[in-house]
């Protein structure tokens, strides 16, 4: 069985294997997982569980050796002229979920859909019977080819490592981009699989907010190499992804067939490296590892975000204290500014009044000064006015008097 098992990778068959637009994608399979659930409800004595019946239908589409079924099980024989059926009595098409090789998703990049569905098949199997193959579905096994892509080079290390960056890791051969985003969400979005949701549900959720490397990378790291959680050495990432990748013993088979690795015939124990592939074993894996160091941002442990989170509530709670204290001055900024205007208005009430008086004071000083004017022209009047002729005689007669008067005076003093 274990021989059987290592061929997964090199054992795929070659069909021509379609692009489609994500929504295209999700649509057919919304429709397979309705039809498949269909399927069980129709059939009570099928047992395997709604998951395993959904990837391993689409995993067959790309990945349909007999060494591939032992590895990740297989699929009721009615199950596919099932499909077939209902696709034809809906006009839908459910079955070309098995053909779309490059999806395209929301961002623009595109993933390889079948792959990724044969590795959530190989890792669901392997759960559910204790196998030991989940490196060898995903990662580890795409990362064996790239030592096979740049077995023919010679070099240090640090050279190799530049040959695959350049040429292969996320550019072509067996490790291109679209294997590598398979590899990492394949784990993620099967952990999120239950009975009560949809993969087109989780996947809509999960490829409209994961845009970049570092989201699925941080995923991923955690969820499989557990040691390595808050972590951030390049030499460390490297020295426990080399252990893995190394000590794997599908690994090491598959290694073995690929000529890397000296072992028997049938390579069922397989044997050390071969001395000159050492290099390029450990390049291999290196650009791998340092990628994903590169892209590891260290979630936070639960302990440390109920902290930060208390800290983010208290400083929220400054926050709106502060606002509130701000508020207070404004609001005394504002009495503070009526006072002012209200000083301001009072002062100009006063002025006003003050004005008032003046104008009345001016008033009265204008109507004293007519008074005085008036009563000085009644003066001037009556002086002026010439005697009345009628009186003319009066005077005569009364001065003719004082005359006499006078004269008589004069005369008793003579005498």
């Amino acid at each position: 069985m274990k021989l059987l098992i290592v061929f997964l990778l090199v054992t795929i068959s070659c069909i021509q294997i379609n692009d489609e637009s994500f929504e295209k994608v999700m649509t057919d399979l919304e429709n397979l997982e309705a039809y498949i659930r269909e399927y069980r409800g129709e059939n009570k004595n099928i047992y395997s569980p709604l998951t395993h019946l959904i990837v391993c239908y689409i995993r067959l589409g790309g990945y349909s050796t007999q060494e591939w079924a032992i590895a990740a099980g297989s699929i009721p024989e009615d199950l596919e002229p099932f499909i077939k059926a209902k696709d034809e009595e809906r006009g839908t098409t459910a079955q070309a979920t098995r053909t779309y090789r490059n999806m395209v998703m929301p961002n623009g990049d595109t993933v390889d859909f079948v792959h990724m569905f044969a590795t959530m098949n190989g890792l669901e199997y392997s759960r559910s019977y204790s196998s030991l193959i989940a490196h060898l579905v995903g990662w580890g096994g795409d990362d064996e080819q790239l030592i096979e892509d740049i077995m023919d080079q010679e070099g240090d290390i640090e050279s190799l490592m530049e040959y695959a960056k350049n040429n292969f890791f996320r550019k072509k051969g067996e490790f291109d981009e679209g294997d590598l985003i398979a590899d990492l969400d394949a784990p993620i979005l099967l952990d999120k699989k239950t009975d009560d949701n949809t993969f087109a549900d989780l996947m809509r959720v999960y490829y409209n907010k994961v845009q970049s490397d570092e989201e699925r990378v941080t995923q991923f790291v955690e969820f499989t190499f557990p040691s390595l959680i808050g972590e951030s050495d390049k030499e460390k990432f490297r020295k426990e992804i080399y252990n893995i990748y190394n000590k794997d013993y599908y690994i090491n088979v598959l290694e073995c067939k690929a000529g890397i690795r000296n072992g028997s015939s049938s390579c069922i124990y397989a044997g050390e490296l071969v001395e000159k592939y050492k290099p390029h074993q450990k390049a291999a894996v290196y650009v791998v590892s340092d990628f994903f160091c590169e892209n590891y941002k260290p979630s936070i442990p639960p302990e440390e975000e109920e902290e930060e989170k208390e800290e983010e509530k208290e400083e929220e709670k400054e926050k709106e204290k502060e606002k509130e204290e701000e508020k207070e001055k404004e609001k005394e900024k504002e009495k503070e500014k009526e006072k002012e205007k209200e000083k301001e208005d009072e002062k100009e009430k006063e002025k006003e009044k003050e004005k008032e008086k003046e104008d009345e004071k001016e008033k009265e000083d204008e109507k004293e000064k007519e008074k005085e004017g008036e009563s000085e022209g009644e003066g001037s009047d009556s002086g002026s006015v010439d005697p009345d002729p009628t009186d003319g005689s009066q005077f005569l007669n009364n001065n003719l008097i004082y005359i006499i008067f006078l004269i008589g005076n004069i005369l008793n003093l003579l005498y």
